[in-house]
């Protein structure tokens, strides 16, 4: 005669762990998204592409003007920003030379200024983008395995 008494147990414990599967990659991806938004900020700073906050403060999970989204291997991350101008500092853009752009030179650093009487002019016909999304998403891929393994590994202990 078998005991299958201990496959029944074991068997039921899958059974709940897989109906408390998905809630728990749920709550991986929110973990993640918090920490991405963290790499984003740091990226923008360390390419120094602050000057008032505003693109820095604007990203959050979710939807936004412009919707940036990262896959994670099946998983996917949306952040959006409601910066328009995020995507072109991030991906570079051209600009029409000659063109009169107002704004205030202070410490080398030109700052936009609608209406203002000082400004630019503008020479180069291309600004390059500084990929801080880029630079962001490529920093979270390599991180997200220890965020996700350490996660699962809880998941499987308290369940299994």
């Amino acid at each position: 005669m078998i005991d299958v008494s201990e496959l029944e147990g074991m068997a039921r414990k899958f059974g709940e762990a897989s109906g408390r599967l998905r809630p728990f990659m749920g709550g991986v991806l929110e973990e993640a998204g918090d920490e991405f938004l963290e790499i984003v900020q740091d990226e923008i700073m360390r390419a120094q592409n602050v000057d008032t906050r505003l693109m820095l403060d604007s990203f959050s999970r979710g939807s936004g003007y412009n919707v940036f989204e990262l896959d994670l291997g099946g998983l996917r991350l949306t952040v959006g920003t409601r910066v328009e101008y995020a995507k072109w500092v991030n991906s570079g853009h051209s600009q029409r030379p000659g063109r009169f752009v107002p704004g205030i030179w202070r410490g080398g650093r030109f700052f936009y200024t609608p209406g203002a009487k000082t400004g630019m002019v503008l020479k180069a016909s291309r600004v390059d983008g500084s990929g801080f999304f880029d630079k962001a998403a490529e920093t979270l891929r390599r991180m997200f395995p220890q965020i996700a393994g350490a996660r699962f590994q809880g998941f499987v202990d308290r369940y299994l």
